[in-house]
């Protein structure tokens, strides 16, 4: 089993063995990323973004917001959105239609560009192998 470990809690990721958990593995931080961004964004506290229930509906709402900026600003299909934010596919696909139809909400849409610009902006995940080669080249 690997475990992702965040301040607000354990995400499991189980049946996946090799490339394929490390690679689901990078899409739970990337969207633990996203959800950060969401909660900084929105004043929802990450951890109720995170959190394996509906709960309140301004979580479910960071959460959907979050799902969508996955879906544009890395082009992930759903099934991947589903897998990385802990749901299904279909739930992931329900919050991008939602939040399209809300972006018809100029000042909406206007903070939504804001936040793709941002997470596009953002580095892409590097091979932390790399950076210890790096770093002890640095060193020595």
């Amino acid at each position: 089993m690997i475990k992702v470990q965040d301040r607000a809690e354990v995400m499991d990721i189980r049946g996946h063995s090799g490339r394929r958990a490390e690679g689901l593995r990078r899409d739970v931080v990337q969207a633990l990323f996203v959800m950060d961004l969401v909660a900084l964004a929105t004043g929802v506290p990450a951890a109720q973004i995170r959190g394996k229930t509906r709960g309140e509906a301004r979580a479910a709402r960071a959460r959907q917001i979050s799902m969508y900026l996955a879906y544009v600003s890395f082009e992930w299909p759903l099934a991947r959105i589903g897998a990385a934010f802990g749901r299904d596919r279909t739930t992931a696909g329900y919050a991008c239609r939602l939040v399209e139809d809300l972006r018809d909400d100029r000042a909406f849409d206007a903070r939504l560009e804001h936040l793709e610009r941002c997470l596009k902006s953002a580095p892409a995940p590097f091979d932390v192998k790399l950076l210890c080669t790096n770093l002890t080249e640095m060193v020595a």
